[in-house]
C-alpha cells in the first residue's frame, strides 16, 4: 500500500536520548465482550493543540458514541514522542488505553532514540488522516516566495529560524531534505508537538514553520503558504494556492507529509481479541459519521480523510520503518 502524502527519507537527523519511563500497570482483565460504560485512555505523546491532539479531539465525540465509552485524552509529551508512547505500552492491556501517534513519527521515535519500545509493541487499530507539508509565514514576512527564504538562508547561514514539531518528525526531515537540495543551512527549532512550533511563528520567536496543511489551519489567518512539500498542490483552497517546493525551486524534494492513527498496547489484541475487534469496528463507523465529516468540512480539513485499515496501518508503518533502517544499513551514522 502507497500514499503519495507520505514521508520520504532525505538527509540528517540528530539523536535525542531518552531518559523517562513509565512503569507497568497489572491488567484489570474486565468484561471481553464489551467497553460500554469504560473509561478508555488515548495518550497522545504530544502537547494539547497539536496536530494529534486537534484532530483526535475532532473524532472523539463520535467515537464515543460508537463505543459508549468516555475517552479520557491524556496529553504526554517529551522525548521526541517517545515519553507517551512507552506510557501507552506500559498501561493495562485491557483494551482500555489507545495510542494516537503517526508515521513516520512512530518509527522514527525509536529508531533515532535509545528507547525501549517498537512498533511490534503496538497493534494497529486504524489509520484517521493524512497531513501534507507545508511552508508557512507571517503574512507581514518580506519573503514573498520559497525562494526568497532559500536565498535569505544563504545570505546568513544559520540564522533564518524555522520551527518543527519535533525532530523525530516528517516536518524536521523536510527541512532536512531542503538544505540538502539547495545547499543552506536553516536553524531548525523542534518542539514538543506542533501547536507549540506554529506558535513560535505567530509570537515571531522563529521566521517560518513547516507543517501539516490542515493542523496549521489554525494559524491560516495570520500566516501565508509559500509552497507544500508534494507533487501537486492539491489543496489550493486551504494553501493560498502556492506552488510545489519543487516548482519554486525547480528542485526534486520527494513528497513530504505524516498519517495520523491510532494503536493499542499489543496485549490488547493478544488477550482481549472482542474489544480489539470492538475498537476496530467502531473507529472505522467513527471515521463515516455525517457529524464528524461535516465536523472536517467546516474547518476546511475535509481532503485530510485518509481511512487506512488495521492492516495498511501495519504496513505502512513497516514501509516506513524499511525506509529508514534502509538508510542506517548504508550509513550507521547518517542520523548523528
Amino acid at each position: 500500500m502507497d500514499h503519495p502524502f507520505r514521508a520520504r527519507m532525505i538527509g540528517l537527523i540528530c539523536i535525542a536520548p531518552l531518559v523517562a519511563a513509565t512503569a507497568c500497570a497489572p491488567d484489570s482483565g474486565g468484561d471481553e465482550d464489551s467497553l460500554e460504560g469504560e473509561t478508555v485512555r488515548v495518550i497522545i505523546p504530544s502537547e494539547a493543540g497539536g496536530g494529534f491532539d486537534t484532530t483526535m479531539r475532532q473524532i472523539q465525540p463520535d467515537l464515543e458514541d460508537k463505543l459508549g465509552a468516555t475517552l479520557a485524552v491524556e496529553n504526554q509529551e517529551g522525548g521526541n514522542f517517545a515519553i507517551g508512547t512507552q506510557a501507552a505500552i506500559n498501561a493495562k492491556q485491557d483494551c482500555t488505553t489507545v495510542l494516537f501517534h503517526g508515521v513516520p513519527h512512530l518509527p522514527f521515535s525509536y529508531l533515532t532514540q535509545k528507547v525501549d519500545y517498537t512498533a511490534d509493541d503496538l497493534a494497529p487499530l486504524a489509520g484517521l488522516t493524512v497531513e501534507p507539508g507545508v511552508f508557512r509565514v507571517q503574512n507581514d514576512s518580506p519573503w514573498k516566495s520559497l525562494q526568497d527564504m532559500v536565498d535569505a538562508a544563504k545570505k546568513d547561514p544559520g540564522k533564518v529560524a524555522v520551527s518543527v514539531s519535533g525532530k523525530t518528525s516528517n516536518n524536521y526531515v523536510a527541512m532536512l531534505a531542503l538544505e540538502e537540495a539547495t545547499g543552506t543551512d536553516f536553524n531548525i527549532v523542534p518542539f514538543d508537538g506542533g501547536d507549540p512550533a506554529r506558535t513560535a511563528l505567530i509570537a515571531g520567536d522563529v521566521q517560518a514553520t513547516h507543517a501539516g496543511v490542515f493542523n496549521s489551519l489554525s494559524i491560516d489567518k495570520e500566516t501565508r503558504a509559500l509552497a507544500v512539500s508534494q507533487d501537486e498542490n492539491e489543496f489550493a483552497e486551504v494553501t493560498d494556492d502556492a506552488p510545489t517546493a519543487n516548482e519554486a525551486l525547480g528542485v526534486d524534494l520527494p513528497p513530504n507529509g505524516s498519517n495520523y492513527a491510532l494503536w493499542v498496547p499489543k496485549g490488547c489484541k493478544a488477550d482481549h481479541p472482542k474489544r480489539y475487534q470492538l475498537l476496530v469496528e467502531a473507529v472505522e463507523s467513527a471515521t463515516k459519521d455525517e457529524d464528524y465529516l461535516a465536523r472536517l468540512k467546516k474547518l476546511g480539513a475535509e481532503k485530510s480523510v485518509e481511512v487506512l485499515s488495521a492492516e495498511e496501518l501495519g504496513q505502512l508503518t513497516q514501509e516506513s520503518v524499511a525506509e529508514i533502517e534502509a538508510v542506517l544499513e548504508e550509513d550507521p551514522k547518517a542520523f548523528e
